[in-house]
């Protein structure tokens, strides 16, 4: 969570679809149900915060992409991705090889 690189190239980077352990997805996440409320609420609290995909997070900062079950949940409520998308700024990144 928080401030990551995801913003590079004059583009919002987020991925093109949940990883396959996605933290929203309740079968398949490798941390519990309340660790991710609690992630969730931290974020929210934290002005221009995003989750930013675990899968993303071993590459360098030049693969840092938000969370694509975030964004599918929250970005509604984001007044800055909301723009981003006005702006024509999301560029949408396949999910990261395993290295």
């Amino acid at each position: 969570m928080a401030r990551h690189d995801i913003y590079r190239d004059g583009k919002v980077h987020v991925l093109a679809e949940e990883c396959a352990t996605c933290i929203f997805k309740p079968h398949s996440r490798p941390v519990d149900g309340a660790r991710v409320a609690g992630m969730v609420r931290a974020t929210r609290e934290e002005h221009g915060a995003t989750v930013v995909c675990h899968s993303t997070l071993y590459g360098g900062a030049e693969h840092h992409a938000i969370c694509r079950g975030w964004y599918d949940r929250m970005a509604h409520e984001d007044h800055i991705l909301r723009l981003a998308l006005i702006m024509d700024v999301i560029e949408y990144d396949p999910i990261p090889e395993k290295a």
